[in-house]
């Protein structure tokens, strides 16, 4: 039986203040609602400032959080970047690299993520990768090609071990801060023929192996479709999220949706 991951980023959008009271409620609701046997896996990406206090909030807890960014060094004289040591010492499980925010508004290309990636590896962490899909095309191997293009360069001098420790954000741009999410079968053969790029050039089952989420505009309607998608491990949610309620409509489709699939 596949897991089911689900994640909310909040950008720049809350204060401390609302970071910590959004991450008790949703501890909360994931101690009333999620079964003690369940397998979802739960996590979200607060702003750097809000991972401290929120680290102590969550000590106990089920719910995993990481960071948006971090520095591809440990330590050095990197004025105002952000140590992945120092996310690790602090608990974060996740770093995200690659967003596409940070390549369109600041520039980074392929070696910066590529460095990302190695770094939250080495710290024990795990990558949030994006590939993303600037526009939709009418034959899905174009599409995939594009994203072949895109994604292979930033997994450089990343053996396959290392690999299946990297969650793969398919994010395509045209759904990104909307309600309207890719078509569900456009997904599931987008999937699909990433899982077998990644088998080609890793080795036959790598694909199999590989974490992939979903990224984009969705409404609980299309969170529970693309969710149920057989070769999909997850969503991620930005701006609707923001709603805690929207979220905690979610995390009960998933429950229901693993239910269906113990049986």
């Amino acid at each position: 039986m596949k897991k089911i991951y689900l994640c909310t980023s909040w950008k720049m959008n809350m204060s401390v203040i609302e970071s910590m009271a959004y991450a008790k409620r949703l501890n909360d609701f994931v101690k009333e609602v999620i079964p003690a046997d369940s397998m979802i896996e739960i996590y979200i990406f607060p702003d750097f400032l809000s991972l401290y206090p929120i680290s102590k909030v969550l000590s106990k807890s089920s719910v995993r959080f990481g960071a948006q960014d971090c520095f591809w060094e440990d330590a050095g004289p990197y004025t105002g970047e952000v140590s992945p040591r120092s996310l690790k010492a602090i608990g974060c499980s996740y770093v995200m690299a690659g967003h596409p925010e940070r390549v369109s508004s600041f520039k980074e290309d392929v070696t910066i993520i590529n460095n990302k990636v190695k770094a939250i590896l080495r710290n024990n962490m795990t990558p949030t990768l994006f590939v993303v899909e600037k526009e939709k095309k009418h034959e899905i191997k174009d599409t995939c090609n594009l994203l072949e293009e895109q994604l292979f360069p930033m997994l450089e001098g990343i053996d396959e071990k290392e690999l299946n420790r990297i969650v793969i954000f398919y994010e395509p741009s045209w759904a990104i801060g909307t309600s309207s999410a890719a078509p569900v079968d456009h997904t599931r053969s987008i999937i699909a023929a990433l899982r077998e790029a990644i088998d080609k050039e890793y080795g036959l089952g790598a694909g199999a192996r590989q974490i992939f989420m979903y990224g984009g505009g969705v409404s609980l309607e299309s969170a529970r479709s693309i969710m149920e998608l057989d070769n999909i491990d997850g969503i991620g949610m930005g701006k609707a999220a923001l709603n805690f309620d929207f979220f905690a409509g979610a995390l009960k489709a998933a429950v229901e949706i693993e239910k269906k699939l113990k049986k």
